[in-house]
């Protein structure tokens, strides 16, 4: 009875096997570039991937919120020519982008809902992550890409933008590497990530006219001006940097 019951397990389980097994040599071209890059056997690679995809949020939230605070605290000293009211208003704007591309992102996960790569492939292609929700698009190269394009328009230094797209763009091969998401939903997720930050950036203005309240004042600077051998007092002179 024993050795029946266990016959019948073992047939079981190597039917569910079967099942499950995969020729992953036949995938489709997008699922098989998936596969690739999720074949890569870098340990590296993969725990960079891992630091990446799980930085998005600590990153989406602490920006905003800490150009923010850093704005309406006055901490530290702002350079000649800047202001606190600068400040205050990018991470106002930044926090507004990330909750818009979020929002739109959440909305169309439920309309479309296509299963993940290790869903639809799991003989082939290995999550190293966990999300319930569906594929398309990534919500994570839409923040990302959302996050760069808002501080690179309100900091068009290259040491700014530099880093912030090499993170955008990383972040889109890591959940591919990490087995999340298809080329199409990484590429949606950047068009609307920037798509998001540039129809904010282009509204500022109205944003900042409706959060007078919670920012600060506008910020002023004197800079004294050398004396001329032909002038007898000092001279000042009034500039708003922004």
């Amino acid at each position: 009875m024993l050795r029946s019951l266990l016959l019948v397990l073992t047939l079981c389980s190597t039917c569910v096997m079967r099942s499950f097994a995969q020729d992953c040599s036949t995938l489709p071209w997008e699922a098989n570039l998936t596969y690739q890059v999720n074949s890569i056997e870098s340990v590296t690679i993969r725990d960079m991937s891992k630091v990446a995809s799980d930085a998005l949020l600590p990153l989406s939230i602490g920006i905003p919120v800490g150009m923010y605070l850093f704005g309406i605290l006055e901490v530290g000293n702002i350079p000649s020519g800047g202001n606190y009211r600068y400040a205050a208003e990018s991470g106002l704007q930044t926090f507004v982008t990330m909750g818009a591309t979020y929002g739109v992102v959440l909305l169309l996960k439920n309309i479309i809902d296509r299963p993940r790569p290790y869903q639809e492939y799991p003989g082939c292609i290995t999550n190293y992550r966990n999300d319930a929700d569906g594929s398309m698009p990534s919500g994570h190269s839409a923040g990302a890409a959302a996050l760069a394009t808002a501080l690179c328009l309100r900091y068009p230094q290259w040491y700014v933008i530099a880093p912030s797209v090499a993170y955008a763009l990383y972040t889109g091969f890591a959940r591919m590497n990490l087995g999340m998401h298809y080329l199409s939903d990484v590429l949606v997720g950047y068009a609307i990530g920037v798509g998001i930050a540039l129809g904010v950036n282009a509204l500022n203005n109205a944003l900042f006219d409706l959060a007078e309240p919670i920012l600060p004042p506008n910020g002023y600077h004197y800079s004294m001006l050398y004396l001329t051998p032909t002038q007898s007092v000092p001279v000042f002179s009034l500039t708003v940097p922004f």
